[in-house]
């Protein structure tokens, strides 16, 4: 699908500032896309990434190219190329279809997932279980512990450390994480590593663009196409098999 690229910060230095204020610009374009854009920020994005290493159970994942387009609240998409097949899963607001459904039913099997019609939400739940509103959104980088690490490559790319504050861990109910993100002079991230008790990925940004908002046919399937249903909550459990499980070969 085609966006308009979101114009970038002004070209500085990154090296040249706090790393507070790096990380910040690097988050911001993000941040509105997640959870609602807003003062000339973008409510969407579309990144082509590679992962080019994987360990614990997503070391099968190196090598694997997927897309992942986000937009703000309740929009998610992420098409996974493996063994020569695409395999889409799709948030749709307060459902998730994926397909084919023959390999994607096995995934989310192997996921642990419920295959059976899910119920519909009677409202559709954020991506990520908190509340911004945009003047908030400016703050959202002081909930996360971040280092400077220096900078490495041509061109020079800043090394960021972060993590989430153990009080918002708990506040989210989610897990404990480590990343670490190679920032540009466009504030755009080159690449991405991201450490979790007993597992890592490391991805490579490709393509990185920002829109206010993508088309509606991005949140649909194919015409024809026959999608498996699944609870939105799922997309999680399914996107980890989908870098890393074994697919069954399509006839």
């Amino acid at each position: 699908m085609a966006v308009s690229a979101f114009a970038s910060a002004p070209s500085v230095h990154a090296t040249e500032e706090p790393v507070y204020d790096a990380f910040a610009k690097m988050l911001a374009p993000f941040s509105s896309s997640i959870f609602g854009g807003g003062n000339g920020r973008p409510g969407a994005l579309v990144a082509e990434c590679l992962v080019s290493a994987g360990s614990g159970p997503l070391a099968d994942a190196q090598g694997v190219r997927f897309r992942i387009a986000i937009q703000a609240p309740d929009h998610i998409r992420v098409d996974v190329i493996r063994n020569n097949t695409r395999l889409t899963a799709c948030r749709n607001g307060k459902e998730l279809w994926a397909v084919p459904k023959a390999p994607m039913s096995v995934l989310a099997q192997a996921a642990g997932l419920d295959l059976a019609p899910p119920s519909p939400n009677a409202t559709p739940t954020p991506l990520i279980p908190l509340a911004f509103d945009a003047q908030t959104l400016a703050f959202l980088p002081i909930v996360f512990d971040v280092k400077d690490l220096g900078k490495e490559g041509t061109p020079p790319r800043r090394i960021v450390e972060f993590s989430l504050l153990p009080e918002l861990i708990k506040q989210i109910g989610g897990g404990e994480f480590s990343a670490r993100t190679w920032i540009g002079e466009d504030y755009k991230p080159a690449r991405l590593l991201f450490t979790v008790p007993g597992s890592s990925l490391d991805i490579i940004v490709e393509k990185l663009e920002f829109a206010d908002k993508l088309p509606d046919g991005a949140w649909l399937p194919d015409e024809g196409a026959v999608p498996l249903r699944l609870s939105a909550s799922s997309l999680n459990a399914l996107f980890g098999k989908m870098l890393g499980g074994k697919i069954p070969k399509i006839p």
